[in-house]
């Protein structure tokens, strides 16, 4: 369970099915209805994702149809012109209009209108994206994960212990989260709650904050699922712990320093006895979230216990990206990546029809 892949196959069948008709969506998005205007770059990257998986899957043989998405409508116009019980839908809408919280939106009409699709089902999406409802998730699994408050207003009765840090409770790609998101005392804490509250419309998680290594692990598949090679943030430039955080600039803005400095090593230095706890917990947290075909999972390790900061479904795909990276590290190129993606869905269609 925990061996990192590292073969072309699939443990589901010998061979990879033979390329499909693919119908590519991929949500755009104009304006933002609430947070900071600089968050539409995460959107930008969706664009750019969705051409490269295209051109990947055209060269392993898929026809592929492209189509933007702003709305359900859109969905349903595209879906029109193809047949579901020939074409598979690889899903790239992480939004719909901007708004996070329709994201699950988009496999729930697929899965009406009959098509296979890739990436995870509407409920996993749903939980997934509040993040106090995957930490409960998760603790019922028995897997590890950091003790944290939900803040409805900047004024609640603090009970998480101190510091922590402050996050919006539906948001990803590291939105709202910057270099005053790591809070040491009752103002500072309230005064980021209030920014989340006011500027992203939507609840506040504190989670105490964990001192150590932050590793993040691919893994994908179906059945057996199977783990990617892990990958760790390069913290060494950064010596004071609570700065240890790679928020929204150091993930997007070449200009900042900790994106200049905080790389990812992959695959990760890490003793074998811990490796297998970290590759465990994140299969765990796969399996216990309800994920399909691929997902990442953020981790954070502490006195050797491995904990869970996020579980992302249908995480990001860019080529840059980390599950391309760790891809890649397991013998995968970005073209084939995205047909084994595809591949692991089509395979579902199989085995239950």
């Amino acid at each position: 369970m925990g061996t990192q892949t590292s073969a072309k196959s699939t443990e589901e069948g010998d061979q990879p099915p033979s390329p499909v008709p693919v119908l590519l969506l991929y949500n755009v998005v104009e304006q933002l209805e609430q947070g900071e205007a600089r968050d539409l770059v995460t959107d930008q990257e969706v664009v750019r994702t969705a051409q490269c998986i295209a051109e990947g899957l055209r060269s392993t043989g898929h026809d592929v149809t492209v189509a933007p998405v702003r709305d359900e409508t859109d969905v349903a116009r595209a879906a029109a012109s193809a047949d579901p019980d020939n074409v598979l839908a690889f899903n790239l809408c992480e939004n719909l209009g901007g708004r996070a919280k329709d994201e699950p939106k988009v496999p729930a009409l697929l899965e009406q209108l009959g098509f296979q699709y890739t990436g995870s089902p509407a409920p996993t999406l749903a939980t997934c994206l509040n993040k106090s409802f995957t930490k409960t998730h998760l603790a019922n699994y028995q897997v590890p994960t950091a003790p944290y408050q939900v803040f409805y207003h900047a004024d609640d009765p603090i009970a998480v212990l101190l510091p922590a840090i402050v996050k919006p409770q539906a948001q990803d790609a590291s939105i709202g989260i910057d270099r005053s998101s790591v809070v040491h005392d009752e103002r500072a804490l309230r005064r980021r709650v209030e920014y989340i509250l006011e500027t992203y419309r939507q609840p506040a998680l504190v989670e105490a904050f964990i001192v150590g290594r932050e590793f993040n692990v691919g893994v994908w598949g179906n059945g057996v699922a199977h783990t990617l090679p892990l990958a760790e943030i390069d913290f060494s430039a950064w010596p004071d712990p609570y700065s240890q955080v790679v928020h929204f600039e150091a993930k997007w803005d070449e200009g900042c320093a900790e994106y200049q400095t905080m790389n990812v090593l992959c695959p990760a230095q890490v003793k074998p006895d811990l490796a297998e706890r970290i590759h465990q917990v994140a299969l765990a947290a796969y399996q216990a979230m309800g994920c399909r075909d691929y997902a990442r999972v953020d981790l954070r390790v502490k006195d050797g216990v491995p904990y869970v900061l996020e579980v992302n479904p249908n995480p990001c795909l860019a080529t840059d990206g980390g599950f391309a990276n760790a891809a890649r590290v397991a013998g995968f190129d970005y073209a084939h990546m995205a047909h084994q993606i595809a591949s692991w869905a089509w395979w579902r269609r199989d085995k239950h029809s």
